[in-house]
């Protein structure tokens, strides 16, 4: 699946990158997952559980391109320590609240789905509707990008592969 940061928003890049410099600092061992998503990879995910084994995750079927994953502005965490990336919710409600102060809205605040690994930016609101009316596509919403300011080589950061 889609880990690979350098494929999200530049702001969201910049505020992942605060995000595991603040974590590192308060002893929190974290690792960014799931980030930008083609609709190949959505669509994966949304058979899981309907027409594939597995449990359902998601309710946004990447035709419709309903996740905020595919716009390039959310991202996941998890715990970095094997057999436990999952299991502490103390450490998504420490992460979360981090995420937060760095201006992202964290999933965890959500009523439904509650999604706790889930931190995106904030500035279209929850859901896809504002980027799909004001940019129609993702294509034409990273031709408003611009550069990132994080230099990510050498980090470890680009590619999070559990």
């Amino acid at each position: 699946m889609g880990r690979d940061i350098t494929q999200c928003h530049p702001r969201l890049q910049e505020a992942a990158a605060k995000l595991q410099e603040q974590c590192r600092a308060q002893g929190l061992n974290i690792k960014i997952g799931e980030c930008f998503r083609s609709k190949e990879e959505q669509d994966a995910l949304y058979a899981q559980g309907r027409t594939k084994p597995g449990s359902i995750v998601t309710n946004a079927p990447g035709s419709s391109y309903s996740s905020m994953h595919q716009w390039g502005v959310a991202f996941d965490f998890f715990k970095n320590v094997s057999g436990h990336e999952y299991d502490d919710i103390s450490f998504f409600n420490r992460v979360g609240a981090i995420g937060k102060s760095l201006g992202l809205e964290w999933g965890g605040d959500w009523t439904s789905p509650v999604d706790k690994p889930h931190l995106q930016l904030a500035d279209w609101g929850s859901t896809p509707a504002k980027l799909k009316q004001l940019y129609g596509n993702v294509d034409n919403f990273k031709k408003t990008w611009g550069e990132p300011k994080v230099n990510w080589k050498g980090t470890g950061v680009k590619i999070c592969l559990r």
